[in-house]
């Protein structure tokens, strides 16, 4: 046997040698790949699900907080009793500030115990409701949240919100209304969506709520929805079926305050999609590693993985929003190098856009975002702690600001608020959060508090500290009007506090400014802490 065709021989054994654990572990690989790509689908479907609830929920609470809030006002409950002009004027007045409040178009309805609308606040015609499925869950004194129904009028599709109105003996003597219209809803689902994943919302008798793909509403495939339903009633929620004669996954979960159903739709193909990419491109890079490169693997390997291991946990740092990364000190001349440089410099960047969103370039305090934060990690170390105390939110607007800026110019106005956020800070401990909002509106929050004095003592000295604010020897002219907020007696999430503090602002503004007004004291919810 000649030399050459022993070549050939060892050639083809050593090719088919690499070549059968290459196309074994392309083959494994591809199923691992498959089955990875189906939890994908699955955990996405879950999150994208998690997101719409999440989204309804809050949209609900919110709704339902103001509407419990319209309906212990005491103009609502006396109009009901005795309807008069004047009691009347303020509810008209109440729903408008509702409005702004959301800055939607759903209509608000005050409706009496006989089903007759009294007060809209889209003015329209008043409708008698005793037939509807909502107003008679208000006579029996629960909340409710309705399925789709037709606005008697307007003829559109809506889903009503509704909250019983009490006397004093705790007897429903009507009902507050809000109709939150599905436009609003179809948008937040369809940014949920993208072009390969439909989310769908159902109602309890099944009807669709609000479908992100507006084309699909109108199906061929006549068991298209009870398909779906049928997944939602089985165990996990999960499951894959054949939709338009097209397989897909589907995801579904129910919303527990609702008791809606929520659905993610996936077709397959773009499941699998990827995956036979991958499995295209792995085979390609293999079969030239296998031919070309074999000899030199190891030595390669070794020279190029360990600078890109370098540069990945460098960039997860990044993603993860690490804070104490390490400086890439690769020195190479080549595409590594510069990729090191680049990274280096996004870290700087990014370094320095975190120190601009969490400061306020004037004065120095806690920007809008990092307030935020900082409230909703107070918040769950609050809830955790076994022994809290008490958590304040002070909501500060200086009074006469305007005037003063626009008698002494905008520098004067900013050297104001400067002066005034050194004297807060010189009120405040260094651990307590004391930032800026906007214009001349600044936020304090402080927690672990066990005496209502102490954060009374601490507006007082704001109040006293703005009366007595000068510049240049001079008294500067304004005042300060304080909001206080409480958890938990106001609430126990950071909308629910700065809702209840900015209440409370406005009340101290209609008392006379330059005071402090704590949301809730008035009615008695602090007596237990005197």
């Amino acid at each position: 046997m000649s030399k050459k065709s022993i070549k050939n021989k060892l050639f083809l054994i050593f090719t088919l040698m690499g070549m059968i654990p290459l196309l074994a572990v392309l083959f494994y690989g591809g199923l691992r790949l498959a089955a990875h790509a189906e939890n994908h689908a699955k955990t996405s479907g879950w999150l994208r699900n998690a997101i719409v609830n999440e989204h309804l929920n809050y949209s609900l609470q919110n709704n339902f907080y103001v509407l419990r809030t319209l309906a212990a006002a005491k103009p609502v409950i006396n109009y009901l009793k005795t309807p008069n002009a004047a009691d009347e004027a303020i509810i008209h007045e109440m729903l408008r500030n509702n409005d702004e409040i959301f800055h939607d178009n759903n209509l608000t309805v005050v409706t009496n115990a006989a089903g007759q609308q009294l007060v809209r606040s889209d003015n329209e015609p008043l409708v008698n409701v005793t037939q509807r499925h909502h107003f008679q869950m208000a006579m029996a004194g629960k909340e409710y949240v309705s399925d789709v129904i037709v606005s008697m009028s307007t003829s559109k599709k809506i889903v009503v919100l509704e909250v019983p109105i009490f006397d004093e003996q705790h007897n429903p003597i009507g009902m507050l209304q809000r109709n939150l219209n599905l436009e609003n809803l179809e948008e937040f689902i369809q940014a949920q969506a993208d072009e390969n994943t439909a989310v769908i919302i159902m109602d309890q008798e099944n009807q669709v709520i609000a479908h992100s793909d507006t084309s699909a509403v109108g199906t061929d495939d006549t068991d298209y929805y009870k398909k779906i339903i049928r997944i939602m009633d089985s165990d996990n929620g999960v499951g894959k079926v054949k939709l338009n004669d097209h397989n897909t996954f589907v995801t579904c979960s129910h919303n527990q305050l609702t008791n809606w159903s929520v659905a993610t739709v996936q077709p397959a193909s773009a499941v699998y999609r990827s995956v036979n990419n991958e499995v295209i491109q792995a085979g390609i890079i293999g079969l030239l590693l296998l031919l070309l490169v074999s000899l030199m693997s190891h030595f390669l390997a070794n020279r190029i993985t360990v600078p890109i291991r370098k540069i990945c946990q460098v960039v997860t740092d990044l993603v993860k929003g690490s804070n104490d990364i390490s400086k890439l000190e690769i020195l190479s001349e080549d595409e590594l190098g510069e990729m090191a440089t680049a990274i280096n410099e996004m870290r700087f960047m990014r370094d320095n856009m975190r120190q601009e969103a969490e400061r306020d370039e004037l004065t120095s305090l806690c920007s809008r975002t990092a307030v935020e934060s900082n409230c909703r990690q107070r918040l769950q170390e609050y809830e955790e702690s076994f022994a809290p105390g008490m958590l304040a939110i002070f909501l500060i607007d200086l009074d006469n600001f305007k005037k003063a800026t626009k008698d002494e110019g905008h520098q004067h106005g900013n050297r104001i608020l400067q002066n005034f956020a050194n004297g807060l800070k010189d009120i405040f401990r260094a651990y307590d959060c004391v930032g800026r909002l906007e214009g001349d509106e600044f936020v304090v929050i402080i927690d672990h508090q066990t005496d209502l004095t102490i954060i009374k003592r601490k507006a007082a000295e704001i109040n006293k500290m703005a009366r007595e604010l000068t510049i240049g020897g001079e008294n500067v002219g304004i005042t300060a009007s304080i909001g206080i907020a409480i958890a938990p007696q106001n609430g126990k999430t950071f909308n629910h506090l700065l809702h209840a503090a900015d209440l409370a602002l406005f009340t101290a503004k209609e008392k006379g400014r330059d005071c402090y007004e704590i949301a809730g004291e008035e009615d008695g919810e602090f007596d237990n802490l005197k």
